[in-house]
């Protein structure tokens, strides 16, 4: 993922994770970028447990 080229409102595919976000194909919108655009915040597009859910993604060019 790269952070830098995002925007407030861009759609993007959620990281699939094992423990935060087990779901494949979630889809959400960024709704905050850091300042120095290493992290996002990502408002799925799913409920998730009745509630709209935010996830922070930080871009790890290294690996």
């Amino acid at each position: 993922m790269t952070a830098m080229k995002n925007k407030i409102g861009d759609k993007m595919n959620i990281p699939v994770d094992g423990k935060f976000h087990p779901e494949h194909g979630h889809r959400g919108k960024v709704v905050w970028l850091s300042e120095d655009g290493k992290t996002v915040a990502i408002q799925c597009e799913k409920n998730h447990n009745g509630k709209k859910t935010v996830f922070l993604v930080k871009s790890n060019p290294e690996k």
